[in-house]
């Protein structure tokens, strides 16, 4: 079975090795990791204690009040912290800055191995549900102990694992501890092969709200009421845009727009500027700049990292990649600062999130532009409505928390 993935995977790479040069020159992916990811290092070999594996930005931030508890419990812990996307290594980088930080290695065997060999973790915890066939076969016969934290399987992928079910279960009993979300989620891990589920909570609701100022940004909102389309997709902008030209022209509004992907920035500024209306990227001035920054209706907000930050500003946020079949994105930030949030019908990503907030009537779920437009509009006409929808959305917050906690107990006990 291991043979015939190999086989598959340097297929994959000999087949598509002209795509992805291309891809990687236009878009800056793959080339510039590309070393790290085979498995090769500028730094110095040296072991570590834990190997943590969050896929991208949502999985760093949401690890890291894991890690803190982690070292709280056990201050000696060395931590080598792997990404897969460029996003995600420089969310990485900036939050764990005393941890080893680099790229996941591609599923090679020559690669895992000399990964491994270069950082020499004893346990690995990864982040959601990342199955890596070569990774946890090597690492496992290594005795590398394994656990799978924070994990879900959404409503798309359950058929697949299932299908996959002989291959799957081979690799989940490699694990430990599996540390599931919700209870559908463990009983989805065992119907695969999983044979130890613990049902732990997600992590993500111990999200603690950025309060550092962005006074450049307060600057430009200039006293109006603020909108912020976070997290944005393909399709999305498009599909908000005339809704936003309204809303500024009929309510004096202002609107951030956080495009989800860097690849995003320049088509979202096109679309922008095709609009007609003032538009301010936040790359587009050095810090002494912002001051005489002329007014604008809308930020483009074209960086890494400051959307959490962003929040506190807003008045209504909506959370994207939710109006088209993506998935959805995370509503705990916005929500965890008080407020009013709205989302798409698409949140299967954030299915047991999505459900909380609607189930306690602290987020609203629309189906397009317009029922978007609606909610705006309500929050921003109605102070005290707008206050006890952010009172509803920080209170679901609060009242989940408390899997960091346990879930940085299970990977400590995989180290004593």
């Amino acid at each position: 079975m291991f043979f015939l993935y190999e086989v598959l995977l340097y297929l994959v790479l000999v087949v598509g090795l002209p795509f992805f040069l291309i891809l990687g020159v236009i878009r800056g992916k793959w080339v510039a990791n590309f070393g790290a990811r085979m498995g090769f290092y500028r730094s110095e070999a040296k072991p570590h204690d834990l190997w943590i594996h969050a896929v991208s930005v949502g999985e760093a931030l949401a690890a890291k009040t894991i890690v803190e508890r982690i070292l709280r419990m056990r201050p000696e812990t060395s931590i080598v912290f792997t990404t897969t996307t460029i996003t995600g290594q420089a969310q990485a980088i900036r939050l764990y800055p005393n941890a080893t930080v680099t790229y996941f290695p591609f599923d090679f065997s020559f690669s895992v191995r000399r990964f491994l060999n270069h950082h020499a973790p004893r346990a690995f915890a990864t982040m959601e549900t990342e199955l890596w066939p070569n990774v946890t076969r090597i690492g496992h016969r290594r005795g590398m102990r394994l656990l799978l934290a924070n994990g879900r399987i959404s409503d798309r992928s359950y058929p697949r694992y299932r299908f996959f079910r002989p291959v799957v279960s081979r690799l989940l009993r490699s694990y430990e501890r599996v540390l599931a979300r919700e209870e559908l989620d463990r009983e989805r891990f065992l119907a695969i092969g999983a044979h130890d589920v613990e049902v732990t909570g997600n992590v993500k609701f111990d999200y603690t709200p950025n309060d550092a100022p962005l006074p450049e940004i307060q600057s430009l909102i200039a006293g109006r009421k603020c909108v912020v389309l976070g997290s944005t997709f393909e399709g999305e902008d498009e599909m908000l845009l005339p809704e936003v030209e309204r809303l500024i022209r009929e309510h004096n509004l202002f609107f951030v727009i956080a495009p989800r992907k860097p690849e995003r920035f320049d088509v979202v500024a096109e679309l922008l500027a095709k609009s007609g209306l003032d538009v301010t990227r936040r790359t587009g001035f050095s810090p002494s700049g912002w001051a005489e920054a002329r007014p604008t209706s809308i930020l483009l907000l074209d960086t890494i990292g400051e959307l959490a930050r962003v929040y506190r500003y807003a008045t209504v946020a909506f959370v994207g990649g939710s109006l088209v079949p993506h998935g959805g994105h995370n509503p705990i930030e916005p929500a965890a600062a008080g407020v009013p949030v709205c989302f798409g019908p698409h949140m299967t990503a954030f299915r047991d999130v999505a459900k909380a907030f609607l189930t306690h009537d602290a987020a609203k779920q629309v189906t397009n532009a317009n029922e978007f437009a609606q909610f705006v509009e309500e929050m921003t006409s109605d102070d005290a409505k707008r206050a006890a929808w952010g009172e509803r959305a920080r209170n679901v917050v609060a009242e989940n928390r408390g899997a960091s906690e346990r879930t940085a107990r299970r990977i400590v006990e995989l180290l004593s």
